[in-house]
């Protein structure tokens, strides 16, 4: 497969998630919203990262020094539409949440749909909404190398 093959399969994942993200915030599920939103970030990068052709480490923080090499690779005019150094803090922001939206605080014994509220889910949405946006402009924007 190649790089921009991988890249295609993480937005396919990554647009799932977005779905399961509206689906479970439509039933109140706020902390399973989060995490498919948390989700669907993360998949949008790995997505960017292969479309750049740039290797990163498979965990699921994005290391600055790593998004910065990816960031060279971005045509300006997308730089004009998208915040692509936001989709980077983004990540780090919902990366924080990564492990309490899926088993919430569990020295205090308190679940996540406990911590989790339609607030955080909106917010959470609106968020993998942007990354998943960008990320799929880039690619539309690739040629097509198969």
């Amino acid at each position: 497969m190649t790089k921009l093959g991988q890249a295609q399969s993480w937005l396919q994942r990554a647009n799932n998630k977005l779905d399961e993200a509206r689906s479970q915030s439509k039933k109140f599920n706020y902390s399973e919203s989060v995490s498919a939103s948390q989700e669907c970030i993360e998949l949008s990068i790995k997505a960017i990262f292969s479309i750049t052709e740039i290797e990163f480490v498979k965990e699921h923080r994005i290391k600055e020094g790593e998004f910065k090499k990816l960031l060279e690779k971005i045509p300006n005019d997308l730089k004009n539409i998208y915040n692509y150094p936001r989709i980077f803090l983004l990540s780090e922001f919902w990366s924080y949440f990564y492990i309490t939206a899926k088993y919430g605080l569990e020295k205090l014994k308190i679940g996540s749909d406990k911590l989790f509220t339609n607030k955080e889910a909106n917010l959470a949405l609106e968020h993998a909404e942007e990354c998943y946006y960008a990320s799929n402009a880039l690619y539309q924007k690739t040629p097509q190398k198969y």
